[in-house]
């Protein structure tokens, strides 16, 4: 599966890509705002939009309209900083980021499945 993933916390963004890449995936992770609304409005193929609290709330919603202007059928995973938070950015999944990378692996993977479709 490819997934494009956006932080702003690199240290985060590069422990999320070790996992996904350890698991079979292949991750574009960007750190930086601009990287992240360019690579959002390309072409290039994603199966999932993993996108991190720490990118800031109007630059995710900017990103997620961007992508799904031409990856209409890419499913946006949100991981969540924490349990009871209600983050102001629509997506098709969320997932709290404590919960470590066995759900973070669960959640894209489900995210991503036909059944969710």
């Amino acid at each position: 599966m490819k997934i494009l993933s956006l932080s702003t916390d690199q240290e985060l963004s590069l422990f999320r890509k070790r996992v996904l890449e350890v698991a079979g995936h292949e991750v574009l992770a960007l750190s930086t705002e601009k990287e992240a609304l360019e690579e959002a409005a390309s072409p290039r193929p994603f199966d999932v939009l993993l996108i991190c609290h720490r990118l800031p709330d109007a630059t995710a919603r900017k990103a997620i309209r961007l992508f799904r202007d031409s990856h209409r059928d890419v499913k946006v995973v949100y991981v969540v900083h924490l349990y009871g938070e209600w983050p102001e950015v629509e997506a098709d999944r969320y997932v709290v980021g404590a919960d470590g990378p066995d759900a973070l692996l669960r959640v894209v993977s489900e995210a991503a499945s036909p059944a969710t479709s």
